[in-house]
């Protein structure tokens, strides 16, 4: 009760979340471009071989560091390891920009560049473990991801577009020191948030020791494994594909540094596209032809790009590809979610992660083969057919995977109607409904007593209850709709209320684990339930002053 009182008011707040998303948003733009503009360097110093290997060597670095150094967002206030992020990201860019002015030797640069990625890889989870502390609310906080997701799509689009046309007119240099110059900005948004620390405190050996259990129950699960692979190849794909559109650019249509930029973006285009075309299917029953013919629209587009002369059709082909790779990635994850245990699942998109960046440095080293070989346009055909036949050959167990899933449409249905709910993401409202169990009280049964502790929360299908606080039975009851139970869950407190049926009803039952996985998702989000819970125990107060 204390810390919602003392917390900073609603309009300040919301200050500090404004901020903080304006920082993210020249995050993504950065992001892209920087990574664009090196990759242009290294085509112009040695081609697309020089390409792969810079490529590569940014990304395993990112790979290693970032879940240790990103472990700062436990251990430091949010705010403070956010503006750090930041400023460290704006240093290692001021250095990289530095030493393309000077002309260093190519070791030189990708190192600095190397150091440019990982403090990149470790702001993004820094700043979604520290929104959930600013938002006021989930709706605030579900617009909020929103928001960065709309930013990121937009970066992945401008960031190469305006890395292509800077670099070709000036220089790789002067994008990043503009990407500097937009992180040094990002810090100083950032530099007052006044966020606590979260006290997270992980033991490394035994983390270490449940990362490696996960790995070999994955690697038991055929299914789950097929579609892990699925992941890989087509990130493997996208990996390649940032250093055939370069060679492209230059080889086939002439176009320069911009060309290839724009070519890059694309892909990120058509994925902000993807993704908001997909919202939808966490409530659709079977998602296994989803995801297959997600990779199948990624990969046909490419079958025509030997046969494409022009910049605006090679970008449209492209867009569809990019459109198509999102699609079938919100169904893959929205199917492991559904058909994976959650005692695993953090564990299993831990993995994913890993296989993603593994995916991304094989492409890169990949492409300048397909190059030498074949040449850009049939690189291109080559990836195109290799998606079609993974997507082919991973339908059975795909398949599988969409048989051993639950979908309980009454049980979305009955926690949708809840208002604290409703704002949640589709995925987490799927991985709700799957825990939730029906039960059945009658007239006069307490449900809850106010001073137990919390092991469950509950939504109301039928029937109505009364509340009553210190005794004091309120005027309002619980109908259809509403759900009791998550401030002793959240704030890990007795039960604040005692809950007791007027009438037969129907209810939901979310066991206590269960309920705090689906919300928070993670234990970083555990911080988006306490901010609900310190809005409602402000309305209890005020109802018992009252």
């Amino acid at each position: 009760m204390a810390e919602g009182r003392n917390a900073p008011t609603g309009p300040v707040r919301d200050g500090r979340l404004a901020r903080t998303m304006a920082a993210f948003a020249l995050f993504a733009v950065v992001e892209y471009a920087i990574w664009v503009a090196v990759l242009l360097y290294a085509y112009e110093r040695g081609g697309a071989g020089l390409v792969a290997l810079v490529n590569v060597a940014q990304l395993l670095p990112a790979a290693v560091l970032a879940p240790p150094l990103g472990s700062l967002g436990d251990r430091l206030p949010r705010g403070t390891a956010l503006c750090s992020a930041y400023a460290a990201e704006a240093v290692t860019l001021g250095i990289v920009g530095m030493l393309l002015q000077l002309a260093a030797p190519v070791a030189v640069v990708v190192v600095a560049a190397a150091a440019a990625t990982t403090t990149i890889s470790v702001a993004r989870p820094i700043h979604y473990a520290a929104v959930p502390q600013l938002a006021t609310t989930p709706r605030v906080l579900v617009s909020a991801n929103a928001a960065a997701g709309v930013s990121d799509g937009v970066g992945g689009f401008a960031g190469p577009v305006i890395a292509g046309i800077i670099t070709q007119g000036v220089g790789p240099w002067l994008v990043a020191v503009l990407c500097s110059a937009a992180m040094l900005a990002a810090a100083m948004l950032t530099v007052r948030l006044r966020l606590p620390v979260s006290n997270v405190g992980e033991d490394d050996a035994g983390v270490f020791r449940e990362a490696v259990a996960g790995l070999r129950r994955v690697s038991r699960d055929r299914p789950v494994l097929a579609l892990l692979c699925v992941v890989g190849v087509s990130f493997l794909v996208a990996g390649a594909l940032e250093v055939l559109s370069v060679s492209f650019s230059h080889a086939v249509l002439a176009g320069g540094d911009s060309a290839a930029g724009l070519l890059v973006g694309a892909t990120g285009m058509g994925a902000l596209l993807g993704s908001a075309a997909a919202a939808g299917l966490a409530f659709r029953q079977r998602l296994g032809m989803s995801v297959v013919l997600g990779l199948l629209a990624s990969g046909i587009p490419l079958l025509a790009m030997a046969a494409v002369g022009g910049l605006p059709t090679a970008v449209a082909v492209l867009a569809v590809c990019g459109l198509g790779g999102a699609f079938a990635s919100v169904a893959g994850n929205t199917l492991l979610q559904r058909s994976t245990d959650g005692s695993l699942l953090a564990r299993v998109f831990a993995i994913q992660e890993g296989v993603m960046l593994v995916g991304m440095a094989a492409g890169a080293a990949l492409a300048p083969l397909l190059i030498d070989r074949v040449g850009a346009g049939q690189g291109y055909v080559i990836l195109g057919a290799g998606l079609i036949v993974i997507a082919l050959a991973a339908w059975p167990s795909v398949r599988h995977l969409d048989v051993q899933s639950v979908f309980r449409a009454d049980v979305v249905a009955a926690i949708r109607r809840v208002g604290f709910l409703a704002a949640m993401s589709p995925p987490s409202l799927d991985r709700l409904s799957q825990a939730a169990q029906w039960m059945d009280v009658t007239g006069g049964d307490v449900v809850i007593r106010q001073g137990d502790s919390g092991d469950a929360f509950f939504v109301v299908d039928q029937g109505r209850l009364s509340v009553a606080v210190d005794g004091a039975t309120r005027v309002h009851t619980l109908g259809s709709g509403d759900g009791f139970g998550e401030i002793a869950l959240l704030r890990d407190v007795p039960r604040t209320a005692t809950v007791t049926a007027l009438e037969p009803c129907r209810l939901l039952r979310v066991e206590r684990a269960d309920f705090l996985a689906a919300v928070t998702g993670s234990v970083d989000g555990l911080r988006i339930a306490e901010q609900v819970a310190a809005s409602h125990l402000d309305r209890d107060t005020r109802v018992s002053e009252g």
